[in-house]
């Protein structure tokens, strides 16, 4: 009994720092970090799993952590307010080209977007793309450093 306690707890933690990683918000907001939206859909099987790599790899989700990320569901209109802006869920799409999910959108602590990345991206391509975002907003790099930066990772050649 005391196992089934201990289990029943243990998965409830999970559950909420799991959920914790999101924000439950329509308000998409600069306060100084970097944001990432995440396009997904129901029916999205690889929504599921970079969902998941955010959760249990434990890289990825340290620096999701410093982040303010937003599930944006396609297969739910809502209304939005991006940067203060009010927006909704077609214009975004539309801005955005959002053709398939996921479709994750990677912007600096000032709102700038630095990445999209259409379709599924194993945690070993999208840690670098988060370690860029931090070198820029650390003044470290600058964004003109993106192609040597990803050919040092190995990303592309």
């Amino acid at each position: 009994m005391k196992k089934l306690i201990v289990l029943f707890i243990f998965g409830l933690t999970s559950l909420f720092s799991a959920s914790s990683l999101y924000k439950d918000s329509t308000d998409i907001v600069l306060d100084g970090k970097p944001t990432m939206l995440i396009f997904t859909t129901q029916t999205c099987p690889y929504c599921d799993v970079f969902k998941k790599d955010l959760h249990e790899n434990k890289e990825l989700n340290e620096m999701a952590k410093k982040m303010n990320i937003h599930i944006i569901p396609r297969d739910q209109y809502k209304e939005y307010t991006m940067w203060g802006e009010t927006t909704n869920l077609k214009t975004l799409e539309m801005n955005f080209a959002i053709k398939a999910t996921p479709n994750v959108i990677i912007f600096d602590k000032t709102g700038r977007k630095i990445w999209q990345v259409p379709g599924y991206a194993d945690p070993k391509i999208m840690i670098p793309y988060l370690k860029f975002v931090e070198a820029l907003d650390a003044g470290t790099m600058q964004i003109t450093d993106w192609r040597k930066y990803l050919q040092d990772a190995g990303i592309i050649k």
